[in-house]
């Protein structure tokens, strides 16, 4: 056995030092097609596909990625992995398992063993993102026995994602992210648990009549997404809340968080120097979360955008047409299952092009 060891050890010794050589020596395009042939043919004797499923479709969230991630920490425990990160949020007594670089996390689906590596790989520096700075690419692995392969990819990926919906239903601890420019600070802004907070549609100080219509336009919203489908558009609803200082736009931003089970971010426009950082911002939101933009009067007011027309220093306030470009232009269709509450103490300041049915579904009057 010993023998075999080392034969084994000079063997791959040999094979490394042949690849050394051959990279010196063959052009960097040759040496290129010579190593994927190489991979491939490996790749080809090997019993096992991988399947890769990064944090991040192109400019979006990769909804499958989410998915897992909230699948797996629902049933990992702290025997499963080597190294694991615990974090506990804001008044919660509840502990949550992390993952950290290179964990792997086993798993079985019908009788069928398949394993999960998360991997985290250092990329360029985004100082607006949601994303912590500098930014990172995740990514889980997965790994299936060829053989199995057809048999249960579509209908595990399939449990993974009902999975984790019934994960997000079940669980009262809501996140609250804000967005900063600060390179100092964590780019999530402070991350609060929002699931201690008690306002819901039964504590929601309004007339009875007025939350029942509320309440049915969420849960039709939250309901029909084989409509959304149908008709091609993208599966979102805009509410604009208007009154007075103090009449509870908050408490209804929470109560409809808490009805849905949705996240919520909160963005600061003041932050956000340009339309392209906004809808940067916009299209990395996580689908199932209400879009926060408090006092809308202030950047929509058109004496306002006049200003910045005639080289006023509120340059902020042209994110307006990067709003409504989300809203129904050429970025409408990214982003979908969102949510948008726009809140203002000033409604006749509003301009009319916000206020357009086919851009704002239902005016909330907070008197």
């Amino acid at each position: 056995m010993k023998e075999f060891w080392t034969s084994l050890a000079s063997l791959l010794g040999a094979l490394a030092s042949l690849m050394s050589i051959l990279q010196m020596v063959l052009p960097p395009e040759l040496w290129l097609a010579t190593f994927k042939f190489l991979n491939r043919a490996l790749n080809y004797f090997s019993s096992y596909c991988y399947y890769d499923v990064a944090e991040m479709d192109g400019i979006n969230t990769n909804e499958l990625y989410n998915a897992v991630k909230l699948y797996l920490s629902s049933f990992v425990s702290a025997s499963s992995c080597s190294r694991l990160s615990l974090t506990r949020a804001i008044d919660s007594s509840a502990t949550t398992f992390g993952f950290s670089n290179n964990d792997c996390i086993n798993d079985v689906f019908n009788g069928v063993a398949v394993q999960w590596e998360y991997l985290v790989t250092q990329g360029q520096s985004q100082p607006f993102s949601w994303q912590p700075l500098p930014d990172e690419k995740r990514c889980f692995t997965l790994r299936i026995q060829k053989r199995d392969r057809d048999l249960i990819l579509d209908s595990y990926l399939d449990f993974i994602m009902d999975k984790a919906n019934n994960i997000r239903r079940k669980n009262q601890q809501r996140l609250l992210y804000t967005n900063s420019r600060g390179r100092s600070l964590d780019s999530r802004g402070p991350t609060l648990g929002f699931g201690a907070h008690l306002s819901t549609f039964d504590t929601l100080a309004m007339d009875s009549e007025k939350k029942r219509n509320i309440m049915e336009d969420l849960g039709n919203f939250d309901t029909r997404q084989a409509l959304y489908q149908q008709t091609g558009e993208a599966r979102k609803r805009h509410y604009l809340l208007y009154g007075p200082p103090g009449t509870g736009p908050s408490s209804m931003i929470a109560a409809m968080a808490n009805f849905l089970g949705y996240d919520i971010y909160n963005l600061e426009l003041t932050e956000v120097p340009s339309n392209s950082e906004l809808q940067n911002l916009l299209r990395k939101t996580n689908a199932n979360s209400i879009i926060v933009i408090k006092d809308i009067d202030w950047l929509v007011n058109p004496s306002n955008r006049s200003k910045v027309l005639h080289g006023g220093e509120d340059g902020n306030n042209d994110n307006f047409w990067g709003l409504l470009d989300f809203h129904d232009g050429l970025w409408s269709c990214c982003g979908s299952e969102r949510i948008f509450v726009y809140t203002t103490d000033h409604f006749k300041k509003l301009d009319p092009a916000l206020l357009e049915s086919s851009r704002m579904d239902m005016h909330i009057c907070m008197g």
